[in-house]
């Protein structure tokens, strides 16, 4: 509980946007040069994507981008077999 409960408190301001140390200071009445900063209001409702491509163009994009990882992954693989197959005839 010693620990637990300091790292909660640390953990939630920390969250909440604000410092740690400046509000623990605020709260037990230890002098402080600065004031805790407050969190930025936070709009509940989500902000919409505003995107000048359309959702199609970015899934093709993803999809070749996929594509180039699983090729590279592929020729890194085999790299990795050709370095353990030098590696047991070297021995």
């Amino acid at each position: 509980m010693i620990i637990i409960v300091p790292l909660a408190f640390a953990g939630a301001s920390y969250i909440n946007g604000e410092d740690p140390i400046a509000n623990f200071k605020s709260i037990t009445g230890m002098e402080t040069t600065e004031q805790p900063k407050e969190a930025p209001a936070k709009d509940s409702k989500p902000k919409e994507k505003t995107s000048e491509k359309p959702a199609t163009e970015s899934i093709e994009a993803l999809k070749k981008e996929n594509a180039r990882l699983k090729r590279e992954i592929k020729e890194r693989d085999q790299a990795i077999k050709d370095l353990q197959e030098q590696l047991k005839n070297s021995q």
